[in-house]
């Protein structure tokens, strides 16, 4: 006898739910992770302002795909690991897509120009957005395999730290003020507006890592449960 019975296949179902494929659905949403980073790398390397809309509409269609993960969570019967790692695998992966809208679209408003400080922080961001996608592209068949990309995704907070710290000491650094002796009061305030305005990009990019480095280690966490 050939082909399925529908009617058992139904009745197996109702018995037995099929278990949601989110280590797919958690692979797909790092891989918009990817795509976020890496039209922010483009957009902070060129300046086009149309790079700055492609960040935003790859966030909108990461923040569609994750309600429709919650909603699928929320009616499983059953998940492939802790209900609750999946809660935070999803929103750990979403945090960091969303900072970088914020960066980009901020950015923009505030016509702020990137600089090498920045686009050293967003490409480790994209490489830690890589490592991540990796790392959870291994989950279903390979976990253990996974924990060098955690830890990978993890370390991009400390090197992004040091890229912050040494953009602030070249920001403060008075001796480099585009203003000469006896400038004018409008233009020493639009330094010190400019000033703000940069502090504010690389205080956005401090904050992603911090969210990169913490999907890190909910991977990292989800590894040991599984290994």
């Amino acid at each position: 006898m050939s082909g399925s019975n529908p009617v058992f296949g139904s009745l197996l179902d109702n018995v037995l739910p099929r278990v949601p494929p989110f280590f797919k659905m958690i692979h797909e949403q790092t891989e918009m992770l990817v795509r976020a980073f890496s039209c922010l790398v483009v957009y902070m390397e060129s300046g086009e302002r149309i790079r700055a809309g492609e960040v935003a509409a790859v966030e909108t269609q990461a923040t569609e795909f994750k309600d429709k993960m919650l909603e699928i969570l929320n009616n499983a019967f059953s998940t492939p690991m802790d209900r609750e790692d999946v809660y935070r695998a999803i929103f750990s992966i979403h945090e960091p897509i969303w900072s970088a809208r914020v960066a980009a679209e901020e950015m923009d408003a505030l016509g702020i120009k990137s600089d090498r400080f920045a686009v050293e922080m967003v490409t480790i961001l994209r490489e830690a957005a890589i490592s991540l996608e990796s790392g959870y592209g291994k989950m279903e068949t390979h976990p253990a395999g996974a924990d060098g990309d955690a830890v990978a995704a993890s370390r991009c907070r400390l090197t992004v730290d040091k890229a912050y710290r040494r953009a602030l000491a070249s920001l403060y650094n008075v001796d480099e003020t585009k203003s000469s002796p006896g400038a004018d009061q409008p233009a020493t305030m639009k330094e010190v507006t400019d000033v703000l305005k940069r502090r504010e990009m690389y205080r956005h990019l401090h904050l992603a890592a911090r969210q990169m480095a913490e999907a890190g280690v909910v991977l990292r966490g989800i590894v040991v449960q599984m290994s």
